[in-house]
């Protein structure tokens, strides 16, 4: 195993695992250079209910597009409905996930993507056990100090499907449950947006516009606030930028 390694409390089944009892976590093999191997995730099961749940949410999301959406067709809507998807996890940081590493003696990185085999990682927004430290995009953890010593810490990250047939999937049923409404506008604000088309609306995609964007920050601050009232840790984001911790 190579010096880099990612932990995680709750591995994704199916992935090799090697135990650390020194940490009490399940260790997944990660290389410094070519990033660690995502698990293998299968597709749900027709008769699982949780599966028909998602075919649900995704089939009453087509419906409502087609029903405003006169003559669209459904390459259109699934190419333009992957961009929303990827424009909504960019821009509002929802999915996030808190993993720990371990670097050994000698080595000074760990790449912290693909994150499985439906989701992988776009942003790492706060980390701790590097002192100073940057990132190398899109989520290489890289200390700039002599690696004299091995070192533990965590890393919070932003992830996003990486594919709409990830999303299709049920990579991120959240979406088309919790923010429907969102989704909705964040589509015809494209599609009404798109010229010299049957269904082009500049007023129509002004009006989904502002909707999709409120609801994008609305997001953003749910989940950063990570879903409760409390005041957000992360409102100076992006320091880590600058290759430090705030003081």
């Amino acid at each position: 195993m190579s010096g880099a390694r990612l932990l995680k409390s709750n591995p994704p089944p199916d992935t090799s695992i090697d135990y650390s009892s020194a940490i009490g976590e399940f260790a997944i093999g990660l290389s410094p250079i070519q990033g660690w191997v995502p698990a293998f995730v299968p597709d749900p099961d027709p008769d699982d209910e949780f599966a028909r749940s998602i075919r649900g949410d995704l089939t009453r999301f087509l419906d409502t597009i087609q029903t405003r959406v006169a003559g669209i067709t459904m390459p259109v809507i699934e190419l333009e409905m992957a961009n929303v998807v990827e424009e909504f996890c960019y821009r509002s940081l929802y999915f996030r996930n808190k993993v720990y590493w371990q670097l050994a003696q000698g080595v000074s990185q760990v790449t912290i993507t693909p994150y499985d085999a439906r989701m992988e990682t776009i942003y790492i927004i706060d980390q701790e056990g590097l002192t100073d430290y940057y990132v190398d995009p899109p989520a290489t953890l890289v200390d700039t100090m002599a690696p004299m010593a091995a070192r533990t810490g965590w890393a919070l990250i932003v992830i996003k499907p990486r594919s709409w047939e990830a999303v299709e999937a049920g990579a991120v049923p959240a979406l088309f449950r919790n923010w429907f409404e969102v989704m909705v506008d964040g589509l015809l604000f494209r599609l009404y947006g798109m010229p010299t088309r049957p269904w082009s609306s500049q007023q129509l995609a002004s009006y989904h516009g502002t909707r999709w964007w409120s609801g994008v920050n609305r997001a953003r601050d749910q989940a950063e606030r990570l879903n409760s009232n409390q005041q957000s840790p992360f409102r100076g984001f992006p320091y880590f930028a600058r290759g430090r911790r705030k003081q």
